[in-house]
């Protein structure tokens, strides 16, 4: 699999697409691997490619199954979806190329085996005909520029759209994933604004635009200024935690139904599943795991459950941009019920700096920490917490988890530091 989706076969690969075509390849960068033994790997290329002054960065992905029975569902799915169609993301669309001796698939977004619609999502004509009601996508008041934000394979992609309004431009997103979380998203944010209204300068959040269903496509205004950094000593960082605990109260007091729960006992199945997976690449991680599952069972036993409240479902220091001091909540597409602490534990557990640079960027994460949980009880001194530890130490957990998919350079170690870690969690009290 490594000789498969190595740069070199990769570069291979895209000189034969390119033949007289006219465009040259530039360079081929790996952007990010993820590994899920004992079945399947993937790993994204930044592609460059030049035709005189023209340049593009098209994204590859590599697929790769690592069993037999692995691969035939794979070779199943890609092609049913891509139906044995040429690839070209030059002119058209990157359908999968499949290859049975190694196992393994190539294919260029937009195309996706898990969002049919993304190729129409991505083109400038398509989207401004049902955007805009015309047919070409430079007329005047019509798209005039579509960018890949960020595209994560069969999970999901964020797109931005320039609009030419004849004054300044106008940019909003949009964002497409499989099945029905687009809608359900639309809907959430929609009854949120209305929450946001009742505690003003609590929460805010981008303003929904509109659901296309056809496309499976949310839009969303664009939100002024920048995500906040990993920095953990900057200032943007620290005052993040203030934000982060006023917008969680709101949402917690919002009272907004879901149909879906987050349920402990789910979250630790899930470590449960990748336990074998650590043990093919991380024996060592994969008895720390193990013991910090059984610790963390034994503590859910000995506490009561807590309140069932609305939550973000994924709330990180990442979910935030900020400008002119106003910090801006992205991202409710895993919004969801679920206890008191989820995303407490969830917030704080993001906190801890996967490769800092310096001391100061752990004491830092420490004083956030410690000024999000004091803010939030402050606002919400009756919240049931008996298990915050828990849902903290089971954060850096499937943190240790995402390392191993990830194989980037040394997650073993910052794996090992995770776990560590979520043991001293477990057995923390909460900070005064």
């Amino acid at each position: 699999m490594d000789l498969a989706t190595d740069i070199e076969t990769v570069e291979s690969f895209v000189g034969d697409l390119l033949a007289g075509s006219g465009w040259e390849l530039r360079k081929v960068r790996s952007r990010g691997t993820r590994l899920e033994p004992p079945d399947w790997f993937w790993t994204s290329f930044s592609v460059l490619i030049n035709k005189e002054e023209e340049q593009r960065d098209l994204r590859l992905i590599a697929k790769g199954a690592l069993n037999d029975q692995a691969w035939e569902k794979l070779r199943s799915r890609l092609e049913a979806a891509g139906g044995g169609r040429e690839c070209d993301p030059i002119d058209g669309v990157g359908y999968p190329v499949l290859f049975p001796e190694t196992r393994h698939a190539y294919w260029f977004f937009p195309f996706d085996p898990s969002m049919h619609r993304l190729p129409e999502a991505a083109d400038p004509k398509q989207v401004a005909a049902i955007l805009l009601g015309v047919d070409h996508a430079y007329a005047p008041g019509g798209i005039v520029e579509v960018e890949r934000v960020r595209y994560v394979p069969e999970v999901g992609a964020i797109l931005r759209y320039t609009l030419d309004n004849g004054a300044a431009p106008v940019r909003i997103y949009g964002k497409v994933q499989p099945g029905t979380r687009g809608r359900r998203t639309y809907t959430v944010v929609k009854q949120l604004w209305q929450v946001a209204a009742r505690y003003p300068g609590y929460l805010h959040l981008p303003s929904p635009l509109g659901f296309v269903e056809e496309y499976g496509l949310l839009l969303e205004e664009s939100a002024k200024g920048r995500p906040v950094s990993n920095r953990r000593s900057s200032a943007p960082f620290a005052q993040m935690a203030f934000a982060a605990a006023e917008a969680l109260a709101v949402i917690h007091e919002s009272q907004l139904e879901s149909d879906e729960r987050i349920e402990i006992e789910a979250e630790l199945a899930r470590l449960v599943r990748v336990l074998d997976q650590f043990a093919y690449v991380f024996p060592s991680g994969h008895s720390l795991l193990r013991d910090l599952i059984i610790h963390m069972r034994e503590a859910v036993q000995k506490t009561e459950e807590e309140e069932w409240l609305s939550t973000h479902g994924d709330l990180k220091y990442d979910q935030f941009m900020f400008h002119n001091d106003q910090f801006t909540l992205l991202d409710f597409d895993y919004w969801a019920r679920a206890e008191t602490s989820y995303d407490l534990g969830k917030f704080c557990a993001y906190l801890v700096p996967s490769n800092p640079k310096a001391w100061t960027d752990s004491v830092a994460a420490e004083r956030v920490r410690a000024d999000f949980i004091r803010r939030y009880r402050e606002l919400r001194p009756h919240a049931t917490l008996q298990r915050f530890r828990i849902y903290e130490a089971l954060q850096l957990a499937l943190r240790a988890m995402a390392l191993m998919w990830a194989q980037i350079p040394e997650w073993d170690r910052i794996a090992e530091t995770y776990l560590v870690l979520g043991f001293e969690r477990l057995k923390s009290r909460l900070p005064e």
